[in-house]
């Protein structure tokens, strides 16, 4: 259970202040909220898979490399939540039906994103491709339901850059974690 957990609380605390929480946030602010939560689940749960593919063919390499590779994941998206500001952009003229335009926001947001790119680093490292599946969509969805709450309730109120610190700190110390585990 310590792959799933770990998986849910990384991905978790990252997802929160990441530019795809906030896109949930504005979509639910003008949309329907369950075609928007809809959308960005199945979004999540295809980009879940794709990362337990690309974390399943870097566990092919030596523990060594894969240690290192994950640690340097893990530290270059600390930093870069640390220094880099994003602001929500508004996504006009998309086409389709709110569940349409979430999935499609949320895929494309999600691809190469750092939390997909830490999912494949944790199946590399944990070798255990479900429990980080269950683990890392769980916190996203998780994250995708408190978006939909937010956007229809709170609007665009929310202490952003407070969330992406927490989430740079906790990734620049699993990258330490696993650079240093043997």
């Amino acid at each position: 259970m310590p792959a799933f957990l770990t998986a849910f609380a990384l991905v978790f605390l990252a997802e929160l202040p990441d530019k795809t929480a906030l896109t949930v946030v504005l979509l639910a602010s003008r949309n329907p909220a369950l075609p928007v939560l809809l959308g960005a689940w199945t979004a999540f749960a295809a980009q879940g898979l794709i990362a337990v593919a690309l974390g399943s063919a870097l566990a092919q390499f030596p523990p060594a490399v894969v240690r290192g590779t994950a640690a340097l994941v893990f530290a270059v998206f600390g930093v870069l939540l640390l220094v880099r500001e994003e602001k929500p952009e508004e996504k006009e003229g998309m086409p389709g039906r709110p569940f349409v335009a979430s999935f499609v926001l949320v895929f494309l947001a999600e691809f190469g994103d750092a939390t997909q790119l830490a999912s494949a680093a944790l199946v590399a490292r944990l070798g255990a491709p479900v429990q980080v599946f269950l683990g890392a969509t769980l916190a996203l969805c998780t994250v995708a339901a408190l978006a939909v709450t937010v956007g229809r309730t709170l609007g665009p109120r929310l202490p952003a850059r407070a969330l992406r610190r927490a989430a740079g700190v906790l990734f620049l110390a699993f990258a330490a974690w696993t650079f240093f585990r043997h």
